[in-house]
């Protein structure tokens, strides 16, 4: 199979944790990463969005055992272009489950084993990290 779409880098992964403060503590103090602000989820506290660098870690509070094989929802890749119809286009060629297209001008996609796949164009990503900043100000 050749690559039809270059990643050009991972966004955030998503976690699914018991007590999504206490993961923040943990991550905050122990590993050093530092809060980052997001429109989705910013006044639930069962929501935190972390930043490692340029790459976000995403901690959603579940109720029960969070390692009943759903421990991680989602990784989340920059990709180069921004048309996400021909994305969409490009994956289905390939066979790749379109599993959806969000709100946010991403697609959701599925690897071999079902788990999901965020392509998340940069004109996207540069979107909402500036829906951020507006709501801030």
């Amino acid at each position: 199979m050749t690559a039809k779409l270059q990643v050009s880098g991972i966004n955030h992964v998503v976690l699914h944790v018991a007590d999504a403060q206490r993961s923040k503590r943990f991550y905050m103090e122990v590993l050093g990463f530092e809060e980052r602000s997001t429109a989705t989820g910013a006044a639930n506290p069962r929501m935190v969005f972390l930043r490692c660098g340029q790459q976000g870690l995403d901690l959603f509070q579940r109720d029960g055992d969070v390692h009943g094989g759903q421990e991680m929802n989602h990784v989340a890749l920059n990709i180069d272009g921004g048309d996400v119809d021909a994305v969409m286009e490009g994956m289905t060629s390939l066979d790749v489950v379109v599993a959806e297209r969000t709100k946010r001008g991403s697609v959701m996609i599925l690897d071999p084993d079902r788990h999901q796949i965020e392509l998340l164009p940069v004109e996207a990503w540069e979107r909402s990290r500036e829906r951020v900043q507006q709501a801030s100000n």
